[in-house]
């Protein structure tokens, strides 16, 4: 039986990652519409800026920061798969 080939992806990784914080990010907040996300994009790295509106911040950083650890953790996961690094950073 023959292994099938992996797809090639159509996005590079970057834009893969960018479209996944957009979507978890979103998916945090009661206001998708106040979260702007910012990307400067390397060669291998990814940084995004993340604007959040002052009543979703707390949801974002959730208790003792975990949520945006764990936000961070998942995307430096799915970068390390792509061979890429990955910042997120919480700008007021």
């Amino acid at each position: 039986m023959r292994r099938k080939r992996p797809r090639k992806r159509s996005d590079s990784g970057g834009t893969l990652l960018f479209r996944l914080c957009e979507f978890l990010v979103h998916s945090l907040v009661e206001h998708p519409e106040q979260v702007k996300i910012d990307r400067i994009e390397a060669e291998r790295v990814d940084i995004f800026f993340l604007h959040i509106g002052k009543e979703d911040r707390g949801r974002i950083l959730g208790k003792s920061g975990r949520t945006i650890g764990a936000l961070r953790t998942f995307l430096e996961g799915v970068a390390a798969r792509l061979d890429r690094e990955v910042v997120v950073e919480i700008l007021d």
